[in-house]
């Protein structure tokens, strides 16, 4: 591998031409996700411009930088196997960024969900002769044998002990082999304002990507009553939910959690196959959104009983003291360093 100052630079020129509007491969990942029903042309084009957006700011060197990745500091040599998620496009993008980036040897499975934009990624990286790009398959079979020293894992908390068996069974993994796993499920939010801007960002941060996300919003804690906003979200369903049938899914369970709600006379909202309810429980379904009123130490409380669950929280106002938090505005757009599960990527795969 080139000295880790050139290896650097290539990466970022190879991701800034994975990003040029003229990219025939790019296209026609795009095209083929969209043709398949895997996402929505909406979803695509919004990850892909904060992408592009990260990218063109010098994100890449400066999360190097703040790696403190070096010619001391690297993981040169080390086989790393990253099992990419496909819940979101391109949700695998900032593993193997990352892991191409620390010098280590990438190994890469590719989810069946979301088989062709990150290997339009894979593809122009390896044009670009970045050595340290080994192989990628969406088979988790072809990497029998790999011996890796890392596996990354991003998923169910469910399906750890299946993946890890597997990984066994095929000699993929070693006695010695670190996991560095993330399992988070989704995020809380502390709404203060409702101005405009605000609320926009709410919706964006509940509804984009079907809040399929561990950065979407799952709860809502807000000294508004949910009656006080249900007219934002009923708007942005008019404006982009009915016009993207990518989102829209036969979800029965919540029709009977409906017709509970309201017989227990629960404040709700029900949007197209989205529930909206106002409960402190568990949000364990897909599609739903708890909203609770409260304030500060209410926030608190719900993040403490719902614990390593929680991936994210963020604040539409100031920050709060004693809980990490980001800005709203970031939640589906985030840094390219950001930790999910409060680990650093890069680092972690350079730590032995």
């Amino acid at each position: 591998m080139k000295d880790v100052k050139s290896h650097i630079i290539l990466i970022e020129q190879a991701t800034k031409e994975w990003l040029q509007p003229d990219n025939a491969d790019l296209k026609q990942a795009i095209e083929r996700t969209v043709e398949e029903g895997l996402f929505s042309f909406e979803d695509i084009k919004f990850q892909i411009r904060s992408l592009k957006q990260k990218v063109d700011q010098g994100q890449i060197s400066e999360w190097a930088k703040r790696a403190q990745l070096s010619e001391q500091v690297n993981a040169k040599g080390r086989k790393v196997l990253c099992l990419h998620a496909g819940n979101l496009p391109l949700v695998g993008f900032q593993d193997a960024l990352g892991c191409v980036l620390s010098g280590a040897n990438y190994y890469g499975k590719l989810s069946s969900k979301d088989p062709y934009l990150l290997a339009s990624y894979l593809k122009i990286l390896r044009a670009f002769e970045v050595e340290n790009l080994k192989e990628y398959s969406t088979e988790l079979s072809d990497f029998s044998d790999l011996n890796a020293d890392k596996v990354l894992f991003a998923g169910s908390k469910e399906s750890v002990d299946v993946v890890k068996e597997r990984l066994v069974t095929l000699n993929a993994v070693t006695g010695s082999t670190d996991y560095i796993i993330r399992t988070a499920k989704f995020s809380m939010a502390y709404l203060e304002n409702e101005d405009p801007q605000t609320l926009r960002d709410m919706i964006e941060s509940v509804f984009r990507y079907g809040g399929k996300g561990c950065r979407s919003v799952a709860v809502i804690v807000s000294p508004y009553t949910l009656s006080k906003v249900k007219c934002h979200f009923t708007d942005y369903v008019e404006e982009f939910w009915l016009k993207n049938p990518q989102h829209q899914k036969p979800t029965p369970k919540l029709a009977y959690q409906f017709a509970y709600n309201k017989a227990i006379n629960r404040d709700q909202a029900w949007l197209d196959d989205f529930l909206i309810q106002a409960t402190d429980e568990f949000p364990s379904d897909d599609f739903t959104l708890h909203w609770v009123q409260g304030d500060v130490s209410t926030l608190k409380a719900l993040k403490a009983k719902f614990g390593e669950a929680v991936q994210t929280v963020y604040s539409s106002g100031n920050p709060i003291e004693g809980t990490s938090t980001e800005w709203l505005s970031t939640a589906q757009s985030p840094n390219l360093w950001w930790q999910p599960d409060g680990i650093e990527v890069i680092s972690s795969i350079i730590k032995k």
